[in-house]
């Protein structure tokens, strides 16, 4: 990620964040930082860098600085429509994830989960927050296990905290999906999409089925009943982003749950959408291992719900599995418009594993609509 903003700490913050890193009182005698290596997309996102400190007395310490901003401080902003600027910003509101952080959810996590250890929220000024963490190292392979075990920890945090009781504790609130259905997949991913030429890109060709763009159609007019569906699931606390990319494993037997910008009360089984398609939609896994990975990961996440005793059926958690993952992912997946940095043979590529990922959800989604 290339910055948007200057470093906006100072030694004063500097010495902050050590002092509480470090749990003892010590100087500062250097600092380095760098951008993480990750492509990042978040409008509320400024900047993310990695910050190593040197310590008067010899320690080495490496944290995270997270800088946010309001949506409409990104360059990206300038390209959402007029009309839709107030739904944006009230639905990626800048603020969300310090709450998160501060709202004590981090103490009242079912294990294995835990969030990163913050050091400091930084008001930077009254349009830039940094948030200061832990760096963690993620030390394990995405392997079928590690899916099922992942999920469990989300079915426990969507099982012990139910949607009226992480209102009243945590003030924790719904993110209706509605608004990116009518929004951005209406008037952007759909409309793309009903041109004839959309379809006749020959690298769409080869990756797609003879029945893709026909079964989209029929997803996208199903979609209204599947929302007003959603309404009746079972609620708990939902990551609401939680992509494998946000889940890092550091070998202690914690499951380690970054970027909470999207904390929500949500439909039960919500999550598991954004899970399965991180590692596939990014072009870093097999799709072969794809009905493997769906499989491992429905049954840790009602493995979790049931530890913590939540009632929910598999009915239900599948049918807010297939939503999310329709309105969310697949809509969009062959909608590589943002991407002018792929070479043809790079978006070929990506093209078909996408069209994979994309027959998976449509598949589930019109199986689960006329049930």
């Amino acid at each position: 990620m290339t910055p948007t903003t200057p470093e906006p700490w100072t030694d004063e913050t500097l010495a902050v964040v050590a002092r509480r890193a470090a749990g003892r009182d010590v100087a500062v005698v250097a600092s380095t930082s760098a951008p993480l290596g990750h492509r990042v997309e978040n409008l509320t996102t400024a900047r993310l860098d990695r910050v190593h400190l040197v310590l008067a007395d010899g320690t080495d310490l490496t944290v995270v600085a997270k800088t946010l901003h309001p949506a409409s401080a990104s360059p990206t902003f300038a390209t959402i429509p007029p009309e839709h600027h107030q739904q944006v910003l009230t639905d990626l509101h800048w603020l969300d994830e310090p709450h998160v952080y501060r709202c004590g959810l981090d103490s009242a996590l079912p294990p294995p989960l835990r969030m990163p250890t913050v050091h400091l929220v930084d008001a930077v000024d009254e349009d830039l927050v940094t948030i200061w963490m832990e760096e963690v190292t993620d030390a394990e392979p995405w392997t079928v296990e590690r899916y099922r075990h992942t999920a469990a920890a989300l079915g426990a945090l969507a099982g012990r905290w139910t949607g009226p009781s992480a209102t009243d504790a945590f003030d924790l609130h719904r993110r209706p999906m509605d608004r990116l259905f009518f929004g951005k997949i209406t008037h952007f991913d759909l409309p793309i999409q009903a041109e004839d030429a959309f379809w006749a890109d020959p690298p769409v060709q080869e990756a797609v089925d003879d029945r893709h763009r026909t079964d989209l159609a029929r997803l996208a007019d199903a979609v209204p009943t599947l929302l007003a569906q959603e309404a009746a699931l079972p609620s708990g606390v939902c990551h609401g982003d939680a992509t494998p990319h946000n889940f890092h494993d550091p070998g202690d037997g914690t499951v380690v749950a970054l970027d909470w910008s999207y904390g929500h009360v949500g439909a039960v089984g919500s999550d598991l959408g954004q899970l399965l398609v991180g590692r596939f939609e990014a072009g870093e896994a097999d799709v072969a291992d794809l009905p493997a990975v769906a499989d491992a990961i429905l049954e840790g996440f009602m493995d979790g719900l049931r530890g913590e005793g939540s009632a929910a059926t598999l009915d239900q958690v599948r049918t807010a599995w297939a939503l999310h993952l329709a309105v969310r992912s697949v809509f969009s997946l062959l909608v590589l418009e943002h991407r002018p940095d792929l070479d043809d043979e790079t978006r070929a590529d990506l093209l078909r594993r996408r069209a994979v990922l994309a027959r998976f959800g449509i598949d589930l989604a019109l199986e689960v609509a006329s049930a």
